[in-house]
């Protein structure tokens, strides 16, 4: 396959080659002397500037004053057509090829399987094996599978999950107070549902907290633009941005981390009134004000499984802040499925953790289920991605605790 490309490609780099110095008029090409051997007589020498031909039949001179050397002159852009046609089909030929072989080793999975034997997956341009992906239909498991793992194989029993995290263990070795439980419904592809409850220390970090809350709640959201906006009254679209709308697992971290969020306002906007785009009047809500937020502390280190995260400088900072506003949500909070010092080291504020068993069995399971690497998968060490199959957020609810109801 790679010599049938190789070769292919030098067809197409000729046919482009000769059709580029045709068109500018400077190649070597431009005056060439044409030789016809005829079968019955000497050579004939016809000269020609190839930027004005198209045809030319070469007779034998009977020494007249006619021009035996008759030409049709045509446009050069006929030419490029020629070459245009033909290298599209050396392209398409090239393609088929590649795409048939591709379908082949992909039907079967053993090329995979092989190249990591052999250990040149990235020589053989193989990145699914490179990154230890099982593709094919009979080697890769059913992403639906709560025993698929993210190398594609089936385990032999579902993931336990780690201990529920203790609400003494902080900096100060302090008992937190979990002020807030929200308890968080996920849909798993199309028809599975798990419950994922998260405490929330609303002591700790109030602000922090509170700003949680109103993302987490359906009525309210995050409102950063001028109520007057909300109301019509400017002439343009906008609503609070909640993760009651639209939210999702956007991004895995194998292992490490799960993270939560609204990938595009417009999107969530367009699906909440049944359209299919929000139209140019939509203005997305901006980042909130960090000033109070980023002032608070985190009550306790990344040190286990189990915490949910928040960037220092609140929920609408978690990317790169380059993001454009529209997705400026889609890193809203994350959870931790390790202990994660570098979240410390970003300077990642932990505002609550998961309540019980089943919570962190769910958080076992996402965090090693399969993900869309794309790209990223051929990256040392950018291994993260969507799920291979959606998670979404179906709904949500929020009870406030009193002091007595603190245990997780």
């Amino acid at each position: 396959m790679a010599s049938t490309g190789a070769t292919n490609a030098s067809v197409m780099i000729a046919l482009l080659t000769i059709a580029l110095s045709l068109f500018e008029g400077t190649s070597a090409f431009s005056n060439t002397i044409i030789t016809r051997h005829m079968t019955n007589g000497p050579a004939i020498l016809c000269h020609t500037n190839i930027n004005t031909w198209h045809k030319m039949s070469c007779g034998s001179d009977d020494h007249d004053d006619d021009d035996d050397n008759t030409r049709q002159r045509g446009d050069r852009r006929d030419f490029l057509s020629v070459a245009k046609t033909v290298g599209g089909a050396v392209m398409m030929v090239a393609s088929n090829s590649v795409v048939a072989n591709a379908e082949v080793m992909r039907a079967v999975g053993s090329a995979e399987k092989s190249c990591r034997e052999e250990g040149n997956c990235l020589e053989k341009g193989d990145w699914d094996g490179a990154v230890g992906w099982n593709w094919g239909g009979a080697d890769r498991c059913d992403a639906t599978d709560p025993r698929c793992g993210p190398d594609g194989q089936l385990r032999d029993t579902p993931l336990e999950g780690a201990p529920v995290p203790s609400i003494s263990t902080t900096l100060d070795d302090a008992t937190l107070l979990i002020t807030h439980v929200v308890t968080m419904q996920l849909s798993i592809g199309k028809g599975e549902k798990v419950d994922v409850q998260m405490g929330l220390y609303g002591q700790a970090c109030p602000a922090s907290v509170q700003q949680m809350v109103d993302f987490c709640t359906l009525n309210v959201g995050l409102v950063t633009n001028s109520r007057l906006m909300l109301e019509g009254g400017y002439g343009v679209l906008s609503t609070p941005v909640t993760l009651t709308k639209s939210g999702a697992l956007n991004e895995i971290y194998p292992g490490q981390i799960l993270d939560f969020g609204v990938a595009s306002q417009s999107i969530a906007y367009a699906k909440a009134v049944n359209k299919a785009k929000a139209g140019n009047d939509f203005l997305p809500q901006r980042r909130p004000d960090s000033q109070t937020i980023a002032s608070e502390a985190s009550p306790r280190p990344h040190n286990v499984a189990g915490l949910i995260s928040v960037a220092h400088n609140g929920i609408g900072y978690g990317g790169t802040e380059f993001e454009a506003e529209d997705e400026a949500f889609a890193s809203s909070f994350q959870i931790t499925a390790t202990a994660m010092p570098s979240m410390d080291k970003a300077g990642r504020r932990v505002i609550g953790q998961l309540m019980n068993a089943e919570s962190m069995a769910t958080l076992a399971r996402l965090s090693s289920s399969p993900v869309n690497r794309g790209i990223k998968g051929i990256i040392p060490g950018q291994n993260m991605g969507p799920p291979l199959i959606k998670v979404t957020v179906n709904n949500l609810s929020i009870a406030s605790l009193s002091k007595s109801e603190t245990s997780p």
